[in-house]
């Protein structure tokens, strides 16, 4: 993450009056610090998908998210995220599948199934710790907190719990048909990059 070039790309586009909110991909297992910069730079949604998950299956994380480590296995809190039976199934799938590290985020869809069919203390407590990480992350990373009083007036200012969009429409969108799309598609450079897992 590059928070000075966000800022910069950002800041320009505001100039020009394209009003964009910013969202930054890759956060999870970043530092406060960084995360409270990239707060700074009119990005407003920061994905931590993959820190919640580890949060809601009851692995140890630390401030930031990034999943503790022991001998390079997973701490699994024995009464916190899923039971004990599902949490060996995954690791035996993931062990099959070599899945590690930041790559577990892909037992989320096999076993979706499993987790919601957990009784509901365990699926209550899951819920419970994943509230607890994201009001940490928004009130004391993400600068949200104190923050109530400018929502309440600017519900009462619009009369409507819907902010709307700030941004403008900058394009016709006559000019983006499916047909048009297809067309300006022809002229992108073809040009993947280096060849690797980037899913993340």
């Amino acid at each position: 993450i590059n928070v000075p070039l966000t800022k910069k790309i950002l800041d320009i586009l505001f100039r020009k009056n394209i009003i964009v909110s910013g969202a930054q991909h890759g956060t999870s297992g970043n530092d406060s610090n960084k995360l409270k910069a990239i707060a700074k730079t009119r990005t407003t949604k920061a994905n931590v998908a993959t820190a919640l998950q580890m949060v809601s299956w009851g692995v140890e994380v630390d401030d930031f998210g990034n999943a503790t480590l022991v001998n390079g296995s997973f701490v699994k809190h024995p009464n916190r995220g899923v039971s004990k039976q599902v949490w060996e199934k995954m690791l035996m799938y993931a062990h099959k599948h070599r899945l590690a590290g930041g790559n577990f985020k892909k037992l989320n869809l096999p076993f979706e199934n499993s987790i919601l069919a957990q009784p509901e203390n365990t699926r209550k407590r899951m819920a419970t710790d994943v509230a607890d990480f994201a009001s940490h992350m928004m009130k004391n990373v993400f600068n949200a907190g104190n923050t109530a009083s400018i929502i309440i007036d600017d519900i009462l200012r619009t009369g409507s719990y819907d902010p709307r969009p700030y941004a403008i429409k900058v394009e016709d969108p006559k000019n983006w048909t499916p047909e048009l799309i297809r067309e300006r598609a022809k002229s992108l450079n073809q040009d993947k990059g280096p060849k690797g897992d980037f899913s993340d």
